[in-house]
């Protein structure tokens, strides 16, 4: 049976951006299963999530699953997943992770996620609203550290997750649209980046580096201190 996929990342770090690229360029649907907006879904009742995912096993569809759950959600399933998906975990500069995302729920509603004045002001605050049901714990975290925690602790899954990175998707497409060649087993058939405006949530600049035009040098310094370790490993 030919493998499904699964694209986990933290918000706005460029799971869009992979997932069109695969959709595109090995004949994946770019509709996606969004497991994020599985709304009737209890994320914290394990057995209710295995029963759901069930549904997919053991057969095939193009459509892409998604996912920005935080790791706790889906470890207990990863024997299963394992055997019926290529999965891939995208991560992004933390920098420019929190100026995309800042900018991002400043673009919602408001309940959705803090809503600052500044990129500096957004990454202290604390995680709050609706991006909380993402989280499996209950803890008052800031929004640098939440992202710190998400990709260290995927990272730290290890064997079966294929990591990808938006520098990499954005800077050397053919090299990576190759690694990706490898792991699907099968060549891609279109060797060039999806446009901004294929199938996206709130595309933005998509470019790296952004966060130079809004981080203070005490924003720089309060991100170094904090999660340079983890945006280091996360290159």
């Amino acid at each position: 049976m030919r493998k499904k996929i699964l694209v986990l990342s933290h918000e706005r770090s460029g799971t869009h951006f992979l997932i069109n690229t695969i959709a595109q360029s090995f004949g994946y649907s770019p509709q996606q299963i969004d497991l994020d907006n599985s709304q009737s879904i209890d994320w914290k009742n394990e057995a209710m999530v295995q029963k759901w995912m069930q549904l997919f096993y053991g057969k095939f569809t193009p459509r892409i699953f998604k996912s920005h759950h935080s790791h706790a959600f889906l470890a207990p399933l990863f024997p299963e997943l394992l055997d019926e998906f290529h999965i891939f975990y995208i991560t992004r500069d933390g920098r420019d992770v929190m100026t995309s995302f800042w900018v991002y729920l400043n673009r919602l509603a408001p309940g959705w996620g803090p809503r600052t004045a500044t990129v500096g002001e957004f990454m202290r605050s604390r995680s709050t609203g609706g991006i909380t049901q993402y989280q499996h714990h209950e803890r008052s975290i800031t929004m640098l550290q939440r992202w710190v925690e998400h990709t260290e602790n995927w990272k730290d899954q290890g064997a079966g997750i294929h990591y990808i990175t938006y520098e990499d998707l954005h800077t050397q497409f053919a090299v990576t649209l190759g690694h990706i060649s490898d792991i699907l087993g099968q060549p891609a058939s279109i060797d060039k980046p999806p446009a901004l405006d294929a199938p996206s949530s709130f595309p933005w600049r998509g470019s790296t580096g952004s966060w130079k035009d809004y981080f203070t040098t005490a924003d720089e310094h309060y991100f170094n201190l904090h999660a340079r370790p983890q945006s280091d490993k996360c290159k």
